[in-house]
């Protein structure tokens, strides 16, 4: 194994959750152009690689630039809206007094990390879509709840306004940090 496959095998690795065939062709370019260095260079592979960068910078790069597939975009959106799901506080409300705030509450939070984390890493866009499926799975969560016990009052105008509120918030809290480091993130000069 030359010193350029174990260079891309370290990129592949780290562009994991890209769309294959954009990883395909990732990895052709990076190849190519390492063995046009090499040639070069004299055949020097270790000038080639260190001409490109760390793999995991490059692989960062490349990330930023393409994104993630849809398996894994789909994956992020799955996993708000099963998180959103767990947010509504009425689905294990009974005589337990305060334990369904406290275990609503410790889902909010994670779906919150978890929509800044996806915004982040993924982008705006992705942290929007995953920001709508955690609604949604507040709304079928609701839902669940007020078909499991239709002759319940425990919806309340006070409390469905702070639901529509907290539920717009996980919206928005999926879109802004993404869009805020696109705004923010100096241009990159290579690639």
């Amino acid at each position: 194994m030359t010193g350029i496959d174990v260079y891309l095998a370290q990129v592949q690795r780290r562009l994991a959750g890209m769309d294959p065939k954009v990883q395909l062709d990732i990895l052709r370019e990076l190849r190519s152009h390492l063995g046009d260095s090499a040639t070069a260079n004299g055949g020097n592979e270790t000038a080639a690689i260190a001409g490109v960068g760390d793999p995991v910078s490059v692989a960062k790069r490349y990330l930023e630039l393409y994104g993630y597939g849809r398996l894994y975009r789909a994956l992020f959106a799955i996993l708000a809206g099963i998180l959103g799901y767990f947010t509504v506080p009425a689905l294990v409300a009974g005589n337990e007094g305060i334990f369904p705030l406290f275990f609503s509450a410790a889902f909010l939070a994670l779906a919150f990390v978890f929509l800044i984390w996806v915004s982040v890493r993924a982008g705006n866009q992705v942290g929007l879509i995953a920001g709508g499926a955690a609604l949604v799975g507040r709304v079928g969560g609701l839902a669940g709840a007020v078909a499991v016990n239709p002759d319940s009052s425990f919806v309340t105008a006070e409390g469905l306004a702070l639901f529509v509120l907290v539920s717009l918030l996980l919206v928005l809290v999926g879109w802004i940090p993404g869009k805020a480091r696109q705004t923010w993130r100096r241009p990159s000069m290579d690639l």
